[in-house]
């Protein structure tokens, strides 16, 4: 009967598995009989299992062995971007550049491998009074992606949106955008994977970036992860909690069709640089996220005017949802 309850759990493992097409759980193993020794082998030990030290025997002969129970953290790199919600927070007043923005992402939820969904964005400015930027601007975008394996040592995740960028006081034919990415990740070992592709950003400061960069998930120190992916690096520190410390650095602005008041169209672009330090907290299909970070390097540009506005450098407070 034993036997029989195993081997139901060990196939209801591989079925879930092939759906998802990664390792999505984590559990704990619980001995209901006193009688049976459960013992892990050792953590550097070529096999990746644990095996019932007073042994259960198949007809044939062959001895019982289970997966072994991974830590969290101990997982590969598979998804470059997954569907995000956020709302941040950039005081400002003056001459200086407030920024308070809602938005929602295209992505797919992770685990997810392909479909299609939109997204939504909503800043709202303040300042500075040097030059009259638009109160508001708006995102609107619809995008499809998709994410596999070819093998068991590579998978890859790309996706491609169409988007509106705008004020929408006027025209924002000059505001439509092709959001895209691919990336690739070759899983060289169990413990970590080598990332590589390109970022399509399609803004006027920066229209293109590479996506390179390495994976670290060691058994040997499973609290901790190093995703250090340009342009998306993250370094984690799970806690006894539950919950997750992170470092991470983030590319921040973007490009949007505006109108001054002079009904002259422009297109302007702001760009900064973000520093983050998070606490994040899971959920049953979700983590929530709370990021203080500094925000440096900061520009606005013109389209039509030579000039720069350069804002000073700034703190900023998100409130983040990842699926």
């Amino acid at each position: 009967m034993r036997v029989s309850y195993l081997l139901l759990f060990l196939c209801t493992v591989c079925v879930m598995t092939s759906l998802f097409g990664q390792e999505t759980f984590s559990g704990k193993l619980v001995n209901l009989d006193e009688s049976m020794e459960l013992e892990y082998l050792p953590s550097d030990s070529v096999h990746d299992e644990i095996e019932l030290t007073n042994p259960l025997e198949l007809e044939d002969g062959r001895k019982l062995r289970l997966p072994r129970l991974r830590h969290a953290a101990h997982h590969r790199y598979s998804d470059y971007r997954s569907d995000e919600s956020s709302f941040s927070y950039l005081p400002g007043a003056g001459d200086s550049l407030g920024w308070l923005s809602f938005e929602s992402s295209h992505y797919q939820r992770s685990g997810y491998r392909s479909g299609i969904s939109t997204s939504f964005g909503f800043q709202v400015l303040d300042g500075p009074v040097i030059v009259d930027l638009p109160p508001r601007l708006y995102d609107f975008g619809i995008g499809y992606q998709h994410r596999g394996r070819i093998d068991e040592s590579f998978s890859y995740d790309v996706s491609t949106s169409v988007g509106v960028y705008s004020d929408f006081e006027g025209s924002a034919r000059d505001g439509v955008r092709y959001l895209s990415h691919a990336a690739g990740m070759l899983h060289v070992s169990p413990e970590m994977d080598w990332v590589f592709g390109v970022d399509y950003l399609d803004r006027d400061d920066i229209a293109l970036l590479p996506i390179v960069g390495i994976s670290r998930h060691s058994e040997r120190m499973p609290a901790m992860r190093f995703d250090l992916v340009f342009p998306r690096p993250q370094i984690e520190i799970a806690t006894s909690s539950g919950r997750t410390v992170y470092l991470a650095g983030r590319l921040g602005g973007g490009s949007w069709d505006i109108e001054f008041p002079t009904q002259q169209a422009d297109v302007v672009t702001y760009r900064d640089y973000r520093l983050l330090l998070g606490i994040k907290s899971p959920r049953a299909e979700s983590a929530s996220s709370v990021e203080f970070g500094y925000v440096f390097g900061r520009k606005v540009d013109f389209r039509g005017i030579s000039d720069s506005v350069r804002p000073d450098d700034a703190f900023v407070l998100r409130f983040v949802t990842i699926r």
